[in-house]
């Protein structure tokens, strides 16, 4: 799906539908952990902003719970992208409850957009 919140830019198409957010994160790599805060969430992934120095292709652990739901949320994601300390990651082995979810809150997100 393309980018139904900002206009698209050069030829980026989006696999999935990503809708502006602010949301508190909590993003673990190895030993180290600290919060920063989520952007621009999809089924596939989202933009966070962490001060962790994470190249791409690094696996981390994303812990959030989104607006309009009472499920706190555990994922895997990669670092697909990054500028400075904000990144781009990649949701990987979602179960199919946190996959719905996250279905779920975006489409309520659409809904009141």
């Amino acid at each position: 799906m393309t980018d139904m919140t900002t206009p698209p830019t050069g030829n980026i198409v989006r696999r999935y539908l990503r809708l502006s957010t602010n949301i508190s994160v909590r993003v673990f790599h190895g030993a180290k952990h600290t919060a920063g805060r989520g952007h621009d969430i999809g089924s596939g992934g989202m933009a966070i902003y962490v001060p962790l120095e994470l190249p791409v292709g690094t696996s981390v652990n994303i812990s959030f719970q989104l607006p309009y739901s009472q499920m706190f949320l555990g994922v895997r994601a990669i670092v697909r992208n990054s500028n400075g300390f904000r990144y781009g990651v990649e949701f990987v082995d979602l179960t199919s409850a946190e996959a719905e979810e996250i279905k779920r809150i975006a489409n309520i997100m659409e809904l009141n957009s």
